[in-house]
């Protein structure tokens, strides 16, 4: 009986071995990367179709329909960012929409503002109505006094101020 036991240990000894690489693997993963979801505001006059982020990391998220002068409500998962944010950071946007009967393929690229984990629900992609795109790692929802973009930038409808809902 002692000799079965023994001549198991090299296996047992190599199980567990696999077993903590695996799990090691898998924390410093976590420990990298929070997942948060995708959503978006439209600040222009037109609707815009669908829209997709991609990330430095390879991460990528699409979403679909936001009418003028709408958005943050519908969420869609999941968005794969560094844990914490790091100078230089980009997002890559792609905007589709068809604007007087023609498909309308807008692309740029963007600066991700700072963000602390604690912070990070949401990745929001706002396209303003000067034609720009900004983007935000937030908590907070549109309305609230801490949510980074304010004033006439944030207006949904031009000469429609933001009411501070939230605080």
């Amino acid at each position: 009986m002692l000799k079965n036991c023994l001549s198991m240990k090299p296996l047992l000894i190599g199980f567990l071995w696999l077993y903590m690489a695996v799990s090691h693997a898998a924390q410093g993963k976590e420990s990298r990367d929070l997942t948060v979801n995708l959503s978006g505001y439209n600040h222009t006059d037109h609707g815009i179709g669908s829209y997709e982020v991609t990330l430095p990391n390879g991460a990528s998220a699409g979403a679909g329909y936001l009418d003028a002068g709408q958005g943050g409500g519908g969420l869609t998962c999941c968005l794969s960012i560094p844990r914490v944010w790091q100078a230089g950071m980009t997002a890559n946007i792609v905007m589709h929409t068809i604007k007087n009967g023609k498909e309308i393929r807008v692309e740029q690229t963007v600066a991700v503002p700072p963000y602390a984990p604690a912070d990070a629900g949401r990745f929001v992609v706002h396209f303003l109505s000067n034609g720009k795109y900004k983007v935000f790692v937030t908590r907070y929802l549109l309305g609230h006094r801490k949510y980074p973009l304010s004033g006439k930038e944030a207006q949904l409808e031009r000469g429609v101020p933001i009411e501070i809902i939230w605080e």
